[in-house]
């Protein structure tokens, strides 16, 4: 059967460091059953998918207490691997280094709620496997009055991942208050997000912006201490990037994926999570 394996030693309980009772997330053991030769795939390491992965985007793709990966994006992956017949490892990489990383050949793909977008397609072919938002939140006392991702921005301090989309997002509002006459928005940038739910929470920051899924999550475990103000933005999709050039590890996943969504299994991790809303291939 495939096993789950981590690279990397990783933090035990990421979301702890902010709130104290963490979420359970609900693991997913793929057998590595399936057909197909994957002699000819480039992998780093025969008969195994090597993933780099930050693993700390809830409900998407993060870790248990013991360190097992979990999430919607973790079930996703397992069952494309068990198609192509391989095992799968884990590799904590910072988001920002993610492609860096792939390209250095470090891993094969990589899987962590890495939206597609045209810089990204230069270096990386994608499989799309969901669809996602960005979205703001706030602290419960919201000092600042925000109501999303609006003009009441202007003049606060926010806080995003470095190298995700809800950072750059803020850079464009910020740049866009600017032009308006209004103050612009004090962006700090962190690599890990329970870090920027902390900062948040203890008044550092006025708000937090991150695809919707995140803040959504840590708004159900925050116990009303964190909330996502207005509608999410941005609508993308999410994929498996593999290094440009790899043509048959490329063509494997996205036909692993296809038979994942033909068998219903696609559609049954997407309900188990919660995740309709997020079905790509009935977009």
């Amino acid at each position: 059967m495939s096993r789950h394996r981590l690279a990397l030693a990783i933090p035990a309980a990421l979301v702890a460091v902010a709130l104290a009772g963490c979420s359970q997330g609900a693991g997913s053991g793929s057998g590595s059953s399936g057909s197909g030769d994957a002699s000819d795939l480039g992998l780093v390491t025969d008969g195994t998918l090597t993933v780099c992965a930050n693993l700390e985007s809830p409900p998407n793709i993060y870790v248990e207490a013991d360190g097992t990966p979990v999430g919607v994006e973790v079930e996703i992956a397992d069952a494309m691997v068990e198609k192509m017949g391989l095992d799968i490892e884990f590799k904590e990489i910072a988001f920002s280094g993610l492609i860096a990383a792939l390209q250095a050949k470090q891993c094969d793909t990589i899987i962590s709620s890495l939206y597609i977008k045209p810089e990204r397609e230069e270096v990386a072919d994608f499989v799309p496997y969901l669809l996602s938002g960005s979205g703001v939140a706030v602290s419960d006392k919201n000092p600042a009055k925000i109501t999303g991702f609006d003009d009441s921005l202007c003049g606060v301090s926010a806080i995003g991942i470095t190298g995700a989309t809800g950072a750059s997002l803020l850079e464009q509002k910020s740049a866009e208050c600017e032009t308006n006459g209004d103050p612009a928005i004090d962006i700090t940038l962190t690599d890990k997000a329970a870090d920027a739910l902390q900062q948040v929470i203890a008044g550092q920051a006025d708000a937090f912006m991150d695809t919707a899924e995140l803040v959504g999550y840590y708004e159900t475990q925050s116990d009303g201490k964190f909330v996502v103000v207005g509608e999410p933005v941005d609508s993308i999709q999410i994929g498996a990037a593999s290094l440009k050039g790899n043509d048959a590890l490329h063509s494997a996943l996205e036909d692993a994926f296809a038979e994942v969504v033909d068998d219903g299994t696609y559609a049954d991790i997407l309900e188990k999570w919660g995740f309709e809303s997020a079905d790509i291939a009935n977009a």
